[in-house]
């Protein structure tokens, strides 16, 4: 008991000396543009509003806007819960629309079955499946893209055994990037590419990649800077990565995102369509719609058969 009480008093005394260190610091900032005296800067740190004016008036003066940010938030509880609350608030409604688009819309017609046991017969690693969904996020899509295909995603081979196993990676947008099986394809209309002049060790290295991206999260923020650009709205103000980098770190995706991070990684970029009719050599990766591998060059069409010319 007693070794934790003198641990508890060390703590409060360094963070003391941190606090007291921090308001001189600022006061040595602040002081030079402003023309205040020590005297007068020391007298201001004694009360709330005083430290909080020489965090705005040292971060004038080295532009380190988050450190003064946090001792601001500090000195303003109220407003750093206000925060806390709004923060929760959006996560919610942004997880509450990810639920509603991600719910089935019923048919009111017979819809285009896929056979699990004809794909089965077909299919080989790295293969690009585009699929026609039938939930809100899928409607949305093909309304958005003027497209008939809402998804895309890869087959990377069986990853656990039984008859049905999961074999198929995709970025969805409530579940973020999963394996799936061909069963659960049943109830939309499938198109199957292939990557013409891979060999088996390209293949091989497609499907890895795409395999250890599982567990990762959705981009829904490049998902609506996409949208924006689709439907040529003014552009966010936020940033993003530049176009024709791929970063190597990406822990986010869209369906997408995620195959075109695969093909780069073995040099077979999917062009998308602004790329193939101004610059080839400038190619936006992110950019790219489920429309774009339906017409890309480098993938042929090897099912419905009715599709192989």
């Amino acid at each position: 008991m007693i070794s934790d009480s003198r641990s508890v008093l060390a703590i409060v005394f360094v963070s003391k000396i941190i606090t007291v260190a921090t308001i001189a610091i600022s006061v040595d900032i602040a002081a030079a543009p402003t023309g205040c005296t020590i005297g007068c800067m020391t007298t201001l740190a004694r009360f709330p509003f005083g430290r909080i004016l020489l965090h705005l008036l040292a971060m004038l003066g080295d532009g380190c806007v988050r450190f003064h940010g946090a001792g601001i938030a500090r000195e303003l509880p109220s407003v750093t819960e206000a925060l806390t609350l709004c923060t929760r608030l959006r996560t919610r409604l942004i997880g509450g629309l990810v639920l509603y688009l991600a719910q089935p819309i019923r048919h009111h017609g017979p819809a285009t079955v896929a056979d699990p046991q004809s794909l089965a017969a077909i299919l080989d690693r790295g293969d690009v499946l585009l699929t026609e969904g039938n939930t809100r996020a899928a409607a949305l899509v093909k309304r958005v893209t003027r497209s008939t295909w809402s998804h895309v995603s890869m087959y990377v081979g069986p990853l656990e055994e039984g008859p049905d196993p999961r074999c198929i990676v995709e970025a969805d947008i409530a579940a973020g990037v999963r394996s799936i099986r061909l069963s659960e394809l049943n109830a939309v209309h499938v198109r199957v590419l292939r990557p013409t002049g891979l060999n088996d060790m390209r293949r091989r290295q497609l499907a890895d990649w795409v395999v250890s991206r599982i567990g990762s999260g959705y981009d829904l923020a490049h998902a609506w800077v996409l949208g924006r650009s689709l439907l040529r709205l003014p552009p966010s103000t936020r940033k993003r990565s530049s176009p024709g980098r791929i970063p190597e770190g990406a822990k986010r995706f869209i369906c997408c995102s995620l195959l075109a991070h695969a093909f780069a990684l073995v040099e077979y970029p999917i062009l998308p369509v602004q790329a193939r009719v101004s610059r080839p050599s400038v190619i936006d990766h992110g950019s790219l719609t489920p429309a774009d591998f339906e017409v890309a060059s480098a993938l042929e069409v090897v099912y419905p058969i009715d599709d192989v010319s």
